[in-house]
């Protein structure tokens, strides 16, 4: 599966406490967690957070969240929710995922951030910092959905461009093959009318065989690693082979020996026809995988989730290229310096600090 990032503005998560402070990397156990105030699951979470921690941390913001009186607390718990949900799916997920997130997963994961980043304009309507996130993480979703909706349509034009080549390659094989048959019986003509005819036909095939082999090359590169594109490096293949074919037919005929280049001519015909296969079944194949794809989809959109802000998502293995397209479109550098400026100000531009009241 491909990892996927994306550019984006850097968010803060808000604590009092810097790096290198706290209790170390161990998670608190339940009785520790129900001892804690919610400034102080605040705080602690946030140590969470620097030591790695990032499920044990989102359960003490939501903690914090339901218990708290001060609403700037519960800002602040609901604002460091949402970041580090944001963090999971564009930071831990893409990097240590296996296989990575799928873009529908990473999309759900970003609608759950961008949830959380909403609530906090339900304590302060005037927080503009959690309004600007609000709108950042919509952009970033409608990147995604753009670029893969690019992608699918770019499949479907590469599927039908397979299956025409598969058509031409067949047709071809049926022409090669009747040569292959009035060569085999020159008996009862003319010799020299019968080879020169021959040998034209058999140039006028060879010719359209390497334009097919050309354009190939050319959508293969094109199709990047994807099983389209895997395809189309085996009916290329065979294209060769079946070249091959043609020249010792075209040699054959040159030295007037019909009957001799029947046989050649017989087996470039089968070899085309199998690259025409190979090309259809990987058509059929990638269109399989956009619809099982598109299936899924349409199932997370149209059943209510059962998921949790947070939970971690259920991996899945790529349906097709698609995520291929995302990542170019994303940046890991980018994501990488955010995850370090984070890590580097523990103290949050916001007006309300939160610090250890014990």
């Amino acid at each position: 599966m491909i990892a996927i990032v994306l550019l984006s503005s850097v968010f803060v998560i808000q604590s009092a406490s810097a790096p290198g402070e706290g209790v170390g990397a161990q998670a608190p156990g339940a009785q520790e967690i129900e001892t804690l105030s919610a400034r102080q699951g605040v705080v602690r979470a946030g140590e969470l957070l620097e030591a790695g921690l990032r499920e044990p941390a989102l359960e003490l913001y939501r903690r914090a969240d339901l218990i708290a009186t001060d609403p700037a607390v519960r800002s602040v718990a609901r604002f460091n929710l949402a970041h580090t949900l944001y963090d999971g799916a564009l930071g831990a997920q893409i990097q240590q995922a296996d296989p990575p997130a799928s873009p529908e997963q990473i999309i759900e994961s970003l609608r759950q951030s961008e949830r959380a980043f909403r609530s906090c304009l339900d304590i302060d309507p005037g927080d503009m910092e959690a309004a600007r996130n609000v709108e950042r993480v919509r952009r970033q979703i409608k990147a995604i959905q753009d670029t893969v909706e690019q992608a699918k349509r770019q499949q479907e034009q590469q599927q039908q461009q397979m299956n025409d080549a598969a058509e031409q390659l067949e047709d071809l094989a049926d022409q090669q093959e009747q040569e292959s048959q009035q060569n085999a019986s020159q008996q009862d003509q003319a010799p020299q009318q019968s080879s020169e005819q021959s040998r034209a036909d058999q140039s006028q095939l060879s010719e359209q065989a390497q334009r097919q082999l050309e354009q190939l090359r050319e959508q293969a590169e094109q199709a990047g690693d994807s099983e389209q594109a895997r395809a189309m490096q085996d009916a290329i293949e065979k294209l060769q082979q079946a070249r091959e074919q043609q020249r010792l037919a075209s040699e054959s005929l040159t030295e007037g020996e019909q009957e001799s280049a029947s046989e050649p001519q017989k087996s470039a015909a089968e070899q085309l026809r199998e690259a025409a296969q190979r090309l259809r079944e990987g058509a059929q194949q990638a269109g399989e995988q956009g619809e099982e794809g598109k299936q899924g989809q349409e199932g997370q959109e149209g059943e209510p989730s059962e998921q949790q802000d947070g939970e971690p998502l259920d991996s899945a293995e790529p349906a097709d290229p698609t995520e291929q397209r995302v990542q170019d479109l994303l940046d890991k550098e980018s994501i990488q310096r955010e995850l370090r400026d984070r890590r580097r100000r523990a103290l949050l531009p916001r007006p309300v600090p939160v610090e250890r009241d014990w």
